[in-house]
């Protein structure tokens, strides 16, 4: 994980955005805490990978490619949920309304900013990969101590909130032919279904079948069949009847171990340890 801290952000002058960072998990973390920022806006880009997060009372299940915008005094965090692999940068900003100057925009200019970040046809948004690119160059322009760099952090910052409000962003994160696909993935969990196949249905090569899978979810496909069975699998060892190889050959793994070395992977504690952690043996 890499963040720049307050005092870092502080020597630039940039009030506007006190904190940023980018994290890459690797291995299975522990659940994150739910938090408040009573007097800023957080912005969460996920690069790659799949991450559950909870508002308030409503769980969005982000995939590559999402952004999610959390409003001044929300509760978010996913204290239920196992963090996996994935890439994310995100940032906190100051509601540009408040008190004090904000990239020297005029009150009326700042008012009608916040007016349609509010306005926005949700607040997780499937978003361009140009938004990505100009999360990136943000990320890169702080921090560095170069002259001028406030002033080019402010631009960076501008330019990011331009294109969220300008870029053609959806609130339906996928297109249909991948949603059928995940529908087929899902229906079929006990299988490990052929990726050419996946490709024929939706009149796809495979190669672009596969680009367009990731451009849309974060993960490649098979990665997702992976990540599906790893879910119905939590719900089948909740029966203390089944055993965890019984659990491995209904979903389709070649061993039991195999299972066991994925559980492992994504979930972070292997599937007897999930059972005694749970109560479910």
């Amino acid at each position: 994980m890499t963040a720049y801290s307050w005092e870092q952000i502080q020597q630039t002058g940039l009030a506007e955005m006190p904190e940023i960072g980018k994290i890459q998990i690797r291995d299975a973390l522990r659940p994150m805490n739910m938090e408040v920022h009573p007097d800023m806006i957080e912005f969460l880009l996920l690069y790659s990978g799949c991450k559950r997060m909870w508002v308030e009372q409503t769980r969005y299940d982000m995939l590559g490619g999402d952004l999610l915008i959390i409003y001044p005094g929300e509760a978010h965090g996913a204290e239920d949920v196992i963090q996996n692999r994935s890439v994310l940068c995100y940032f906190l900003m100051t509601v540009p309304t408040a008190p004090g100057p904000f990239c020297m925009l005029d009150p009326s200019e700042r008012e009608i900013l916040w007016q349609r970040l509010r306005e926005l046809p949700s607040r997780m948004l499937k978003v361009p990969a140009s938004v990505q690119r100009e999360m990136d160059r943000l990320y890169s322009s702080v921090g560095t101590g170069a002259p001028l760099g406030a002033a080019r952090t402010r631009l960076r910052l501008m330019d990011f909130l331009f294109q969220v409000l300008d870029a053609n962003v959806s609130a339906s994160p996928l297109p249909e032919d991948i949603s059928a696909v995940i529908r087929c993935i899902r229906e079929n969990r006990g299988e490990m279904l052929d990726i050419s196949r996946m490709a024929a249905s939706v009149s796809l090569s495979e190669s672009r079948f596969k680009q367009k899978f990731k451009q849309a979810t974060g993960i490649p496909p098979v990665e997702f069949m992976i990540r599906e069975k790893i879910e119905e699998s939590k719900i089948l060892l909740q029966d203390a009847g089944r055993t965890v190889t019984s659990v491995a050959m209904e979903l389709g793994f070649t061993s039991s171990q195999h299972f066991s070395v994925l559980f492992k992977k994504y979930v972070g504690e292997s599937p007897a340890q999930f059972r005694k952690r749970n109560g479910f043996v």
